[in-house]
């Protein structure tokens, strides 16, 4: 039988720091993510602070971190240094939202698994605790489409009769390209919108066209399209794209968006860069009108990915298209095969006409 290890008296600063340089090797490893460490690192920053940087780590108590939890409900939402906080119901709730404080909670919790395996803490304070509820998504938020529903989302806006749409529904062939885009390669709805008319070309390798799109964690990668995808970009660009909007003042900020609007690819209809939110709000409009349900750009994008390793595409080549920089965030589509890059674009059933 193996002994305890002896308690060490440690402070909560140096078993943080400790606990910190742990999980920065597991980002080495691809055992986790940068973004998550990245917020640990400010959730844990936070617990230092609440709880004292030389307070003995084995002093702390459950009902220590029901006070801490309590005090980082009501602390100001991070995320809105610039006006409020918006709920669903139009609401503007203070404090951190429930998400926050479960994602601090396992933060903590975490740290203290960790010191009860070091011998600094005799008992995991956590395990008397309930952790912090969370609201279940919106449906459809995240889960994918069936491909018969794809393939009629992604012919929705040619179906519309333009005279009965608003003025800025109107932009139907824009609306296909983004609809292809996002169900047969699966781009993050930021590197679409953020995406150039320069940065579709023919790759010089393999003379297929790709879209470079910039990733995140400044990780970009060239993005395959399809040719009925290339077409829909190529005709919005010389049919429908609306002129960028002139400049009202000599102002140098507004003549730099009007400059960023003119190499935009994808614009509104008053000739503004789209943001992540237009996108959100017309993917919401087609799939709610034709398919009866809420879908987002994240569920197209997890259809697409689903549909090319379903499709027999070998994970590399998904983690490729997807941009993962691990290949166990992409392991969850995955069934077995070998495939290119180009060549799973194209055998994808959402990228024929």
């Amino acid at each position: 039988m193996v002994e305890p290890r002896a308690l060490s008296t440690v402070s909560v600063r140096d078993a943080v720091l400790e606990y910190l340089e742990v999980l920065e090797r597991r980002v080495m490893r691809s055992q986790l993510s940068a973004t998550t460490l990245h917020a640990y690192h400010r959730d844990l920053t936070d617990f230092t602070t609440l709880l004292g940087p030389d307070t003995v780590l084995d002093a702390i108590e459950a009902d220590h971190l029901e006070v801490a939890l309590t005090t980082i409900a009501k602390a100001p939402d991070r995320r809105y240094t610039k006006g409020l906080k918006i709920a669903e119901d139009g609401s503007t709730p203070p404090g951190r939202g429930p998400h926050s404080l479960a994602r601090w909670f396992a933060a903590v919790r975490g740290l203290f698994r960790w010191a009860a395996d070091r011998g600094y803490v005799q008992i995991d304070p956590t395990t008397r605790l309930s952790p912090p509820r969370t609201p279940k998504r919106a449906a459809g938020a995240r889960l994918g489409l069936r491909v018969d529903e794809a393939l009629t989302l992604r012919a929705s806006p040619a179906s519309r009769a333009p005279e009965t749409l608003r003025a800025d529904q109107r932009l139907s062939v824009r609306d296909e390209a983004i609809l292809r885009l996002l169900v047969e390669s699966g781009p993050r709805v930021s590197e679409l919108c953020g995406a150039n008319r320069s940065d579709i070309r023919l790759h010089e390798e393999t003379h297929t066209p790709v879209l470079h799109v910039r990733g995140k964690g400044g990780k970009n990668r060239d993005l395959p399209l399809s040719k009925a995808t290339l077409r829909a970009i190529e005709r919005y660009l010389a049919e429908e794209r609306p002129a960028p909007a002139q400049p009202s003042s000599r102002d140098r900020a507004e003549r730099i968006k009007v400059d960023d609007a003119a190499s935009a690819l994808f614009v509104s209809v008053r000739g503004k860069r789209l943001s992540p939110r237009d996108v959100q709000r017309m993917v919401e409009r087609y799939t709610k009108e034709f398919l009866g349900r809420r879908a987002t750009p994240h569920s197209l994008r997890h259809t697409a990915l689903t549909v090319l390793a379903r499709a027999g595409v070998d994970i590399a080549t998904v983690a490729q298209i997807a941009g993962h920089s691990s290949l166990a965030t992409t392991s969850v589509y995955m069934d077995d095969s070998m495939s290119a890059a180009a060549e799973a674009i194209d055998s994808s059933p959402l990228a024929r006409d």
